[in-house]
């Protein structure tokens, strides 16, 4: 994965971050969890993959995983992309405990290897088509090309 790509999805990680509730669709996890990353990875996993497909003719693969240790019912998502492990949420998960960055971008990942059961499906722009994903996606990069012309 080039370092182009690297920095884009730490800046799409830290656009969303800034983002208030009301920025976002309301067809979205986003606007109806208590705060991003907190149950927003299905829709960030999303996002990042259309990003991906569209701005960088990568493919890639969103995973969901289910089973978290102890935690049977605990799921989670992220991107499966050049044998990459990319995900912008998994720090939501040290409250739990874990210790897990801002923003994943492995080959490996210790932490997702400890989901039991794995589901995946191809990023696809017609399957996020009638989502809020697209809108989303739109916002977060008017504010990355205002930040790029601001320099």
């Amino acid at each position: 994965m080039n370092k182009e790509v690297k920095k884009k999805i730490h800046q799409i990680r830290d656009i969303l971050a800034s983002f208030e509730k009301s920025d976002f669709h309301s067809m979205t996890s986003f606007y109806h969890s208590s705060g991003f990353p907190n149950g927003c990875c299905g829709d960030a996993t999303d996002l990042l993959g259309l990003y991906l497909l569209q701005y960088h003719n990568l493919d890639s693969e969103y995973v969901c995983g289910n089973g978290l240790g102890e935690n049977f019912n605990q799921s989670h998502a992220w991107l499966v992309c050049n044998g990459y492990i990319i995900d912008i949420t998994a720090d939501q998960f040290n409250e739990d405990g874990y210790e897990l960055p801002a923003v994943v971008i492995e080959k490996q990942s210790s932490f997702h290897e400890l989901f039991d059961e794995t589901t995946s499906r191809n990023t696809s722009v017609s399957y996020l088509q009638g989502t809020g994903i697209p809108n989303v996606l739109s916002k977060v990069l008017s504010v990355m090309r205002a930040s790029e012309n601001a320099l």
